[in-house]
């Protein structure tokens, strides 16, 4: 199997963390197996293609500061955490929904992807294959 899809997936810029979870197996079956961690270097050489989402965000509020991203490609939905702007403040979630997620996710394309090819590497790399073994940290 060439693509794997993604059901769902994390960014949390603040933490250099990403959580990913497949939408199926290499063998085309629901994932049953816990999600992919990546961390540090790896999450962040991730992180750059989110620009369209920072480009996306930037444009309708300047200086705000992404917290986290996240996608959930089955209601293709996007959730977006901010930085407070004051110590006072709470971090703020803004929630899109289509069809305004569609631009967004359109343009997310490139990071899925990678996204998927390195769930993939790390699947194939835990012991029992896609569908078992330990969580890979």
């Amino acid at each position: 199997m060439s693509d794997l899809p993604l059901a769902s997936y994390k960014l949390r810029f603040h933490e250099a963390r990403i959580r990913a979870v497949p939408a199926r197996d290499e063998a085309g079956c629901p994932f049953a197996g816990p999600g992919v961690d990546l961390a540090g270097d790896e999450a962040r050489a991730l992180f750059a293609l989110a620009a369209p989402f920072l480009e996306w965000l930037e444009a309708r509020e300047p200086g705000v500061t992404l917290r986290s991203l996240s996608v959930d490609r089955a209601a293709q939905r996007v959730l977006i955490t901010l930085e407070p702007m004051t110590d006072e403040q709470r971090p703020r979630v803004v929630r899109i929904d289509p069809p305004h997620a569609d631009e967004l996710l359109s343009a997310a394309a490139p990071l899925e992807a990678a996204l998927a090819a390195r769930c993939m590497q790390k699947l194939r790399g835990r012991s029992g294959g896609a569908r078992g073994g330990a969580p890979d940290t």
